[in-house]
């Protein structure tokens, strides 16, 4: 299969276009983006192209825009919803999952509902997005039944998990992280290449330790992996590419064979994706397992980017982490690091 080097925001862009032009019935709608989008680039020239009638420029209402995608859902269409950061999707969180995730139980509608909603999340390459710009949003919704939650951590994952989910019949939240729209990567060019909702990548495979991360955590954990590998620390790296569903019997695959567990969530540490993830391994594990957890802590981001970019895991805080667990008693009881 022939691929292009494209950058994640180039691949997002090449996608909507492709399925825009095979599905009339597909439109996108959101607050700029006739100009391009929240980002000014990964809408950029959609509206040119395919007119006011497939990207619809709305006003400044989030409740409004996404009634709108919900009646238009039912009505036959497939809205795309960009919510201008996703931080805002908390706005229309009733929305989300007061109406569209439970619409088709209450009502008893069997059929699809496919909208898609996408934000950017995470900070920037420079950080200073603040409190409200810079969280990663999946440790809200992650709970929710009737949600698919998509996590791409490359631009081949965001154009395949992005087709994925403009054709799939269930709501998706598709949350895009700031830092992977500037990073490069390899995009088949087949118009129908698409990566299967719900099914995790063993990014490297290895021995002692688990190690699951997604989103701009896998690239962080990436850099750990390559250090650790030259310590003779054989690491097993697993990106979910979902939250919900979650692959979580791959990784409980993995944690058979190394018998310890570490999750790297950009998110705080409290009520987040990491627990749910150490408590199913744990769960499922035939024998006691080690487990741990590298995430930011329990704080109000900080606005200063050299105060808010070093509260992040990165690959020197993973590396640490996984150092400890390979150090641990492999018959211990399963314990959480502090």
């Amino acid at each position: 299969m022939s691929t292009t080097k494209l950058t994640g925001h180039a691949a997002l862009n090449r996608v909507l276009a492709s399925e825009l032009a095979a599905d009339r019935r597909a439109l996108i709608m959101g607050e700029t983006v006739r100009l391009g989008g929240s980002t000014r680039t990964v809408l950029r020239g959609l509206y040119d192209r395919f007119g006011p009638r497939q990207v619809i420029e709305t006003p400044v209402s989030e409740n409004g825009i996404f009634g709108a995608a919900l009646g238009l859902a039912l009505s036959g269409y497939r809205p795309i919803v960009e919510i201008y950061t996703a931080d805002f999707l908390l706005v229309v969180a009733n929305e989300i999952m007061g109406d569209i995730a439970k619409w088709r139980q209450q009502q008893a509608l069997p059929g699809p509902l496919p909208i898609v909603i996408r934000g950017c999340t995470g900070p920037g390459m420079e950080g200073a997005l603040g409190s409200e710009h810079s969280q990663a949003m999946e440790g809200f919704f992650h709970h929710e039944p009737g949600l698919v939650i998509v996590t791409p951590g490359t631009p081949r994952d965001m154009a395949g998990l992005l087709r994925a989910s403009l054709r799939s019949p269930d709501p998706v939240i598709f949350l895009e992280h700031r830092r992977i729209y500037e990073m490069t990567g390899e995009v088949p060019d087949d118009e129908g290449f698409m990566i299967e909702l719900g099914s995790a990548e063993i990014v490297h495979p290895g021995n002692d330790v688990t190690l699951v991360a997604w989103s701009w955590m896998r690239s962080e954990a990436e850099n750990a992996v390559r250090v650790l590998d030259q310590e003779g620390i054989s690491v097993e790296l697993i990106d979910p590419r979902t939250i919900r569903p979650m692959d979580h019997a791959a990784i409980a695959r993995s944690v058979a064979r190394t018998g310890r567990l570490l999750v790297v969530e950009e998110g705080t540490r409290t009520g987040g994706v990491a627990p749910e993830v150490l408590v199913r391994a744990v769960e499922s594990a035939a024998k006691p397992i080690r487990i741990a957890r590298v995430t930011t802590p329990d704080v109000i981001l900080p606005y200063s980017p050299t105060l808010e970019l070093p509260l992040y895991p990165n690959a020197k805080t993973i590396a640490e982490a996984v150092r400890r667990l390979v150090a641990s008693d492999r018959s211990a009881a399963p314990v959480a690091a502090a």
